[in-house]
């Protein structure tokens, strides 16, 4: 494609690599540039939604591709502690655009590339889970932090919360990637990657219908009664003084 400017011609080279590139579709080997619910490495479905929108332009490319692309709160990945499992999140835009049908909702997919494991739905937290029970087995059994204990703060997680998780976390559940569980208000329902001490996430015990344990904060002494004066010691009578006597 050539423009004349000033009396020369102008190439778009960006669109002849785009006409190439459609030219030959057939040839792309990498992961399907469109919707699948197939197993892909998350390199694979970068390349892809990548790719796609070089065809097709970045404009509207989520809602237009319907494919898997990186979810825009959790850019990027997790490892959890020694092990070899990591969290890769990603996005499907399946919403119809207003006033048309469209296939269906917004679902995410977390993925551990190692095994070749992941998890599709269409209720984040329901990924998220699955994604726990496959890399973090035994998390559902990890204490629920109260409400009264204040988690973060605008620097970070608070001393008091890092004394109450110290003292009731087990030791193998302390390291990089894991998670903690928190008691939140009927409308606190999101769990919250990247927000555990440790870079994990921050899971709703709303979400998990998981009661808080009782409070444990220290009980306050019953307030002690204060002594009463005593009574004046006892003397030679006087005479009362009547009023309007």
């Amino acid at each position: 494609m050539a423009d004349r400017i000033g009396g020369q011609l102008a190439f778009d080279f960006d669109e002849l690599a785009r006409e190439d590139a459609r030219a030959s579709l057939g040839e792309w080997s990498g992961a399907p540039l469109h919707f699948t619910t197939d197993y892909y490495p998350p390199r694979e479905l970068d390349e892809a939604f990548a790719h796609w929108c070089f065809l097709n332009t970045h404009f509207d490319s989520y809602a237009s591709s319907h494919m898997w692309h990186r979810a825009i709160t959790i850019p990027g990945d997790m490892t959890v502690g020694d092990s070899e499992h990591t969290a890769s999140t990603f996005t499907a835009e399946l919403r119809p655009r207003v006033a048309q049908e469209g296939p269906g909702g917004l679902l995410t997919q977390l993925i551990c590339e190692p095994c070749e494991w992941h998890a599709i739905s269409g209720d984040e937290n329901h990924a998220v889970e699955a994604w726990h029970d496959h890399a973090f087995p035994g998390w559902r059994d990890l204490p629920v932090i109260p409400a009264q204990i204040r988690v973060r703060s605008e620097s970070g997680l608070t001393k008091l919360a890092t004394a109450w998780i110290a003292e009731h976390y087990p030791v193998e559940a302390q390291v990089p990637g894991a998670p903690i569980i928190t008691e939140r208000a009927s409308h606190g329902t999101r769990h919250v990657a990247g927000y555990s001490p440790w870079g994990g996430y921050d899971l709703s015990a709303t979400a998990l219908d998981r009661p808080a344990p009782p409070s444990t904060s220290p009980k306050r002494s019953p307030a002690r009664a204060l002594p009463q004066p005593l009574p004046p010691a006892a003397g030679p009578a006087r005479p009362g003084h009547v009023l309007g006597a």
